[in-house]
């Protein structure tokens, strides 16, 4: 039920007052890292997106030629070691992403699949985020993964867009910003999403590991705000909002499987119990994607 152009859906205003009063009040120059786009009111699909452009006067480019969701590698913030040991087909991902197809797999676990369709009804499906195929057939015919860039006049990459929709169904799995930011509480850069809903956000931090094998993990789990995590931020007027769910965890592990073949895995988890698992196998493309 759609309250108002404040409030607007009655199950979103009602996730923002849990924010609000369980979470902590903070200002924008306090927390810089957690700064980033907040989706209006009627949040739907990738309507934000074209928001964010005329909001900020941005050009919209799609799947350029060699785009990836990280510009360049020194972003990473690698120390010597890092940069020697991992595999240099994962660099080659996420600098030139758009290069690549994805075959895409996901598995809800127990009863965690009820929760999945509990959330599809209430939000997902809606807001066309977090949008998990709940039968794992719908992702047999892959993914169409494409790279959204909104440039500054001065042909400055803003945001970066990766938006991952299942083509059997055409639903949105995933539209989230991507950047790095660096954590003083860790003194390490960290992988940054962002998923805009309504009034705020979701951020997932997630801090990085070079493992022996070349390949990489990421990591969002920590103890407390500053740390490595999933956060809410809410924006209510001018005052910011956020609160740090220590409960929800994911890992995603990079890897270069023994045929040479590029893989991840991700997972989900709820106070340590894994809710699903997604498996992703990504070839080099033949033909570059056109629009998204």
């Amino acid at each position: 039920m759609f309250l108002d152009n404040k409030r607007g859906y009655v199950q979103d205003w009602i996730t923002q007052q849990w924010v609000k009063y369980t979470g902590k009040r903070i200002s924008p120059e306090s927390y810089p890292w957690l700064m980033g786009p907040i989706g209006d009111v009627r949040l739907i699909k990738d309507q934000y997106i074209d928001t964010l452009r005329k909001k900020e006067n941005l050009v919209l480019k799609e799947n350029v030629p060699g785009s990836g969701l990280i510009e360049h590698t020194d972003q990473f913030g690698f120390t010597g070691d890092q940069k020697s040991t991992i595999n240099a087909q994962i660099l080659d991902f996420y600098t030139h992403t758009i290069t690549y197809d994805l075959d895409f797999w996901s598995k809800w676990y127990g009863g965690y699949k009820f929760m999945g369709q509990l959330l599809s009804v209430i939000f997902s499906k809606r807001l066309q985020q977090l949008n998990i195929p709940l039968d794992p057939l719908e992702s047999t015919k892959g993914i169409d993964s494409n790279i959204l860039k909104l440039i500054s006049d001065q042909e400055n990459t803003k945001y970066t867009i990766w938006y991952r929709k299942v083509r059997s169904t055409g639903q949105v799995i995933y539209s989230g910003l991507y950047d790095t930011v660096f954590l003083d509480s860790i003194r390490e850069h960290c992988i940054r999403v962002i998923f805009p809903l309504p009034n705020g956000n979701a951020t997932v931090i997630m801090r990085k590991e070079v493992l022996p094998d070349g390949s990489l993990k990421l990591v969002s789990s920590g103890k407390k705000i500053g740390d490595p995590g999933f956060y809410f931020v809410l924006l209510k007027g001018s005052t910011y909002y956020t609160r740090f769910v220590r409960s929800v965890q994911e890992l995603i592990h990079v890897y270069v499987d023994d045929n040479e073949q590029l893989r991840t895995d991700h997972q989900l988890k709820f106070y340590g119990s894994t809710v699903f698992g997604l498996h992703y196998k990504m070839m080099k493309r033949k033909d570059p994607p056109i629009g998204y």
